[in-house]
């Protein structure tokens, strides 16, 4: 029990470390680098791996209603290849403004282009600065108009100027603004700004707030959001881990979870091409129909405009040559505009549905909980290993489809790669611990029972992991006793060194005879052989495999004999006419490892055995080879057809109080039945009028019986019985006789 103990004791340190190098690998979200940090994000190392199954979760759930009527107006190839290479004049911008908050009558409308003073060319600066004023004169107008503003560089960068709130603090004298427009396309009462940064050049991550002096800037979406709702940003409370955005009666209109307390993770709602968009040269000629068109181009040009009424707009690059694209959720890994960010940010922001994590501290329950549980294994009782393993598996298969769940149902982003990581790790190793604990296991059986148990059966045993037993267990068996007979004057007439080889031949013989069998030797009692047949591995034909072995002792020591002869002068004649008794009994039996603290070994207990001796010694008063009982009689010729018996009597042997019916076994075969059908059916003829009592009679169908014996016998069953009739000749008659043996 200690080693066991001691052996859980340890796996359960192995786990504990190996969960812990995943909860180090996935919470650790930055790492220092030289004088700062460095940006891994809630998944740390292992962002790489895990991203992978973020966009799977998305796209098994696939997209989402729309929870605001927003329309793309695209900078797309058709704009391009008609309004000539891009940069444009501004006023381009002016005019698509004007249209669509005059004729489309949007809400709000936001501009994925940072329109800053270092933009303007200074080959034909005088017509891109009036382009500027058109442009700030359209912002004036409409006011509903938040321009991009963008820092350049991202977190834990050399120069790096975004103020994330997990990087060093910063003295006055570095703090950056971000690159905006300047007056006169802004002022001081009219343009709004909203950055168009994320964190690197991914689409995961978007910075929802840069503190700047004084001064705090908000994202293009959230922006758009204000605008929609008509607050401002003086009604943006910023938390530790959330963003409240309240309404001018002081109720919330949002609340906006910060991951590392400053970045949001936008939902994706649709694939790209799910989005309502149009190209802005469609804007422009919409807008000049309207102007100079017929009739009937004005009428096209207002149905061209009615999906816009009171709509949100983003004016955003998407040719592929501006380069402006990325990899999103439901892209199906084809990089998308980048603009499709700030559009699912606002739908996001607007619909309420924030995707959510865990604390860290919940990660970590659930890393350390798959873990051992996948190592469980490695822990338990052998007997327990398969359900433990079992529920390992389940348990990994429902966590990995719990995480799709509740992110389809609820947009909790639940870490998989850690977990099913730590899961599989321990696994693996609790797989190593049991192959190593069953190796050391083999052995043990292998040391324990390789002496006195077959090879087959040893291997079966190893193969199915039966360990051996402290104590004793009752199961069936068949117990099985040999005895040479007449073995004292056989000892007398030879040397101690001779009677040592001669045994060692003999037991040699007969123990190959049981191990080949599948029986277990139990132990030598001088020249005797005990063994059982059905443990420690459990046999079905146990009774049939003892008899098997009987009949191979039989005809091993029959060759030994013969080989004996052959050694001229070797050996005295008694050990040429050597013979052996076997007495095999079937039935239930205490086996195991029986003894003291200090010394045991593996043997058997219990009535089933004292008969089988019993039936070994009586196997001398009959002149019979191999005795076994009713029991052994029934279950053998139940599993080998082959086998042959005579029935010989119904006795009592001394402490026991129930007859027991006695069986000779005569060998196996269809020869061996034809060879001894005459002797079994006189015996059997005898036998019957033995059981009716009449004793005369029986003697005489006895001794004729005897003389269909083998010869060279000078004792055998029916002269036995018939000795016994003659004794018995002044008794009453009496049916069914039982005999009372006294040995």
């Amino acid at each position: 029990m200690k080693g066991k103990h001691s052996w859980g004791g340890w796996a359960a340190v192995i786990f504990a470390v190996t969960c812990l190098v995943w909860v180090l690998l996935s919470q650790v979200s930055l790492l220092p680098v030289g004088g700062g940090k460095a940006f891994l994000g809630p998944d740390g190392l292992l962002s790489f791996l895990e991203h992978p199954t973020i966009n799977a979760r998305f796209s098994a759930r696939g997209g989402l209603p729309f929870a605001e009527n927003l329309i793309y107006v695209n900078v797309d190839s058709e704009a391009i290849a008609t309004l000539g290479n891009f940069p444009w004049n501004r006023e381009t911008f002016a005019v698509t403004l004007d249209a669509l908050f005059k004729r489309g009558g949007i809400r709000a409308a936001g501009l994925d282009f940072v329109f800053s003073p270092s933009g303007i060319p200074q080959l034909g600066r005088a017509e891109a600065e009036a382009g500027s004023l058109a442009l700030g004169k359209t912002v004036r107008e409409h006011g509903d108009v938040v321009l991009a503003a963008g820092f350049t560089a991202a977190p834990g960068a050399s120069g790096a100027v975004f103020p994330f709130v997990f990087d060093p603090p910063r003295g006055e004298d570095e703090i950056h603004l971000p690159e905006m427009p300047g007056f006169p396309i802004v002022g001081p009462t009219w343009g709004h700004l909203g950055l168009i940064n994320t964190v690197g050049d991914g689409a995961q991550f978007v910075p929802f707030f840069a503190r700047c002096g004084e001064h705090t800037y908000f994202p293009l979406s959230l922006e758009l959001a204000f605008l929609r709702w008509g607050v401002g940003e003086a009604q943006v409370k910023i938390g530790p881990s959330e963003m409240t955005v309240l309404n001018p009666e002081g109720g919330r209109l949002a609340v906006i979870p910060l991951v590392m307390g400053q970045l949001v993770e936008p939902n994706w709602f649709a694939p790209w091409d799910g989005n309502p968009q149009t190209s802005l040269v469609n804007v422009l000629a919409a807008d000049r129909m309207a102007r100079e068109g017929t009739e009937e181009e004005k009428a096209e040009a207002a149905q061209f405009f009615e999906p816009f009424r009171d709509a949100l707009v983003l004016i955003g690059p998407t040719d592929p040559f501006l380069k402006d694209v990325s990899v999103v959720p439901l892209s199906g890994g084809q990089p998308v505009p980048r603009v499709s960010i700030h559009g699912n940010l606002l739908q996001t922001i607007i619909s309420g549905r924030f995707l959510l994590r865990p604390p860290v501290w919940a990660n970590v329950l659930v890393i350390f909980g798959l873990g051992f549980l996948a190592g469980a294994g490695a822990m338990v009782p052998v007997r327990w290993e398969r359900a433990a393993q079992a529920t390992a598996v389940v348990a990994a298969v429902v966590y990995v489809g719990g995480a799709f769940f509740v992110f389809s149902r609820w947009d909790w982003l639940v870490p998989m790669i850690a977990p099913v990581g730590a899961a599989l790790s321990c696994g693996f190793l609790a797989t190593a611990m049991q192959l190593a604990r069953e190796q050391r296991q083999k052995r043990r059986i292998q040391e324990m029972f390789g002496s006195y148990v077959s090879s087959a059966v040893v291997k079966e045993m190893v193969e199915k992991n039966i360990p051996p037993q402290t104590g004793g267990a009752e199961v069936e068996i068949t117990a099985f006793f040999s005895d040479i007979v007449s073995f004292s004057p056989i000892a007398e007439e030879i040397s101690p060194t001779d009677l040592v080889e001669l045994m060692s031949e003999y037991l040699g013989e007969g123990t190959a005879a049981v191990m080949a069998a599948n029986g277990t030797l139990d132990k030598y009692v001088g020249d005797a052989i005990v063994s059982i047949f059905g443990a420690p591995l459990p046999c079905r034909n146990h009774a049939a495999a003892a008899c098997r072995a009987a009949l191979a002792l039989q005809e091993g020591q029959m060759l030994l004999r013969s080989r004996w002869v052959e050694q001229e002068g070797r050996w005295p004649a008694r050990v040429h006419q050597m013979s052996t008794r076997v007495g095999l009994n079937t039935g239930p039996a205490i086996v195991g490892n029986i003894g003291s603290k200090l010394r045991f070994n593996y043997t058997m207990m219990g009535d089933t055995v004292n008969l089988a001796a019993r039936l070994e010694g009586a196997a001398g008063y009959y002149g019979a080879h191999i005795l076994v009982s009713g029991e052994t009689f029934e279950a053998a010729r139940r599993d080998d057809a082959e086998l042959v018996f005579r029935a010989l009597d119904r006795v009592l042997v001394p402490g026991r109080t129930h007859p027991v019916d006695v069986f000779e076994l005569l060998g196996s075969g269809g020869e061996v039945a034809d060879a001894c059908e005459s002797r079994i059916l006189a015996y059997a003829g005898a036998r019957a009028i033995y059981r009716d009592g009449r004793w005369d009679e029986a003697r005489q169908a006895f001794l004729e019986a005897a003389q269909l014996e083998p010869e060279g016998r000078a004792k055998n069953p029916a002269s036995a019985m018939a000795r016994r009739c003659e004794q018995m000749a002044d008794r009453p008659a009496a049916r069914d006789f039982v005999f009372p043996l006294t040995k």
